[in-house]
């Protein structure tokens, strides 16, 4: 990486290194005084995945039937291996949720300037709900660092105009695909960032032409990228009951959001938190598939379900995407439940109020300001990537169903274009003034956001739901 993008820039920086301390001390101090030693839904699937890959079963499915990618269980296999616990990968998550704030710091540096580079920084870091995810095994800390590493990886080919690092880019962002399956269909908009022209990025002969000088860092990129998960791909293919890329999934998520049940989530409040209420639930809709088919045709058989159901209920299907948005909008989080639970013996109520309070407040603060900000501010290879990956993610939400850890490497996204708002609010309030389509674009898109994430609000206080 050269410019802005190389760490030799940032650590000139004393700003960015209080910022790292802060949200290494955020995340440190949770693990010391409540360590977690059990597993909490997906991540009791990862575990008792993982568990058979150090029993040398390999990658077996889960209870459900589900198959997710295969990245983060074997990931917790090779920290059992090599350190006797699999609870030693969230120390390691510490250290990559730190770099992750860094890759921020540095993205924005390229984008703007060093003031609201660190405003990045500090922002990532006092981040509640990213802080207390590294201490989970949920995959989205080191999704989180794929994602924002194939970003500056791919940034940083086109400053270079070096194929080499966009080939690092499709590396990462095949490893992205092997963690989270949903990034398989991100490459299209790192392709797009590759060939993104330097002038006239309306014209259709100016792309035309970047893509002819460009053209290397396609195939690098996607080269990379096929290569990275193709091995995977081709023995899960064999052994799995049909062609599929890392995970089989879609399925079991269609059948959650669209039955004659309402779009389940988990998050407090909302969700089907205890297993009673959850097989309630499940009683009410059409029976699942056979889970003990091979993953790729349980999943296809759930697929071709969820199309029936969405053709003969149109209706409900339609009507039920502002509440699946509402859910993934929602303010709290799964810090949230955590803390209502009870998983901080000694927290004191008060504190568990201003937590409660502090997180809501900031997660509308980031997604709205952060899509003012992104709407104003956002151009060239970032704001394609950004803004695809935001687009598809919600529009995943939209037909599937919501849920709030689902949008948290979107937060790492719009806490880029966040700091660059707060850094200078006048100049993005001045490209929204000049360029008319970005201010009819805050217009449609703000106003509804906001409402969608009052839905849901009060959900984050017993007294609302008792």
């Amino acid at each position: 990486m050269r410019g802005p993008l190389h760490p030799r820039t940032w650590i000139q920086d004393p700003w960015l290194w209080a910022a790292l301390a802060i949200g290494l001390a955020l995340r440190a101090v949770p693990l010391i005084l409540w360590p977690q030693f059990d597993c909490l839904r997906d991540e009791c699937i990862y575990r008792t995945m993982a568990a058979a890959i150090v029993d040398g079963e390999g990658l077996t499915t889960s209870k459900k039937g589900w198959l997710p990618s295969p990245g983060y269980p074997y990931l917790m296999a090779w920290s059992r291996q090599l350190t006797g616990t699999m609870f030693s990968l969230k120390i390691v998550q510490l250290v990559l949720g730190t770099i992750s704030n860094a890759i921020a710091y540095g993205i924005t540096l390229d984008l703007a300037d060093r003031r609201a580079a660190r405003l990045a920084a500090f922002l990532f870091a006092l981040n509640p709900t990213l802080a207390w995810f590294t201490n989970t095994w949920w995959i989205e800390t080191v999704y989180i660092l794929l994602l924002l590493l194939a970003a500056a990886q791919m940034m940083s080919a086109r400053r270079s105009e070096e194929w080499t690092q966009a080939l690092f880019s499709g590396i990462t962002m095949g490893v992205a695909v092997l963690f989270r399956g949903v990034a398989t269909y991100l490459p299209p908009f790192w392709i797009l960032a590759a060939i993104y022209p330097t002038e006239a990025p309306f014209s259709l002969e100016a792309w035309w032409n970047s893509a002819m000088v460009r053209w290397r860092s396609v195939v690098a990129f996607g080269l990379g990228a096929v290569l990275t998960v193709m091995p995977y791909s081709f023995v899960a293919s064999q052994t799995q009951g049909g062609f599929m890329v890392t995970d089989a999934t879609a399925g079991h998520v269609l059948f959650l959001g669209n039955n004659d049940f309402p779009p389940l989530t988990f998050d407090y409040g909302i969700g089907m938190l205890t297993q009673p209420v959850f097989d309630q639930y499940l009683s009410m809709g059409r029976q699942a598939c056979n889970r003990n088919a091979p993953p790729v045709q349980s999943s296809s058989c759930e697929v071709a379900e969820a199309v029936a159901w969405i053709k003969a209920n149109p209706d409900r299907f339609v009507g039920r995407i502002p509440v699946r948005m509402a859910q993934m909008l929602n303010p709290h989080s799964f810090l949230t439940r955590h803390v209502r639970w009870g998983y901080w013996p000694g927290f004191p109520w008060w504190a568990k109020e201003l937590l409660v309070i502090t997180i809501a407040l900031f997660s509308m603060a980031l997604i709205q300001l952060g899509t003012l900000g992104a709407w104003a501010r956002a151009k060239g290879p970032f704001g394609l990537m950004a803004g695809g990956t935001v687009a598809y993610t919600m529009f995943t939400a939209a037909v599937m169903y919501g849920m709030t850890r689902f949008r948290l490497p979107l937060e790492a996204l719009w806490t880029v274009y966040l700091a660059i708002f707060l850094a200078n609010p006048s100049q993005s309030f001045a490209a929204l003034r000049t360029e008319s389509w970005r201010l009819f674009g805050a217009l449609v898109t703000l106003p509804p956001m906001f409402l969608l994430m009052l839905w849901y609000l009060p959900t984050g206080w017993p007294w609302f739901w008792h």
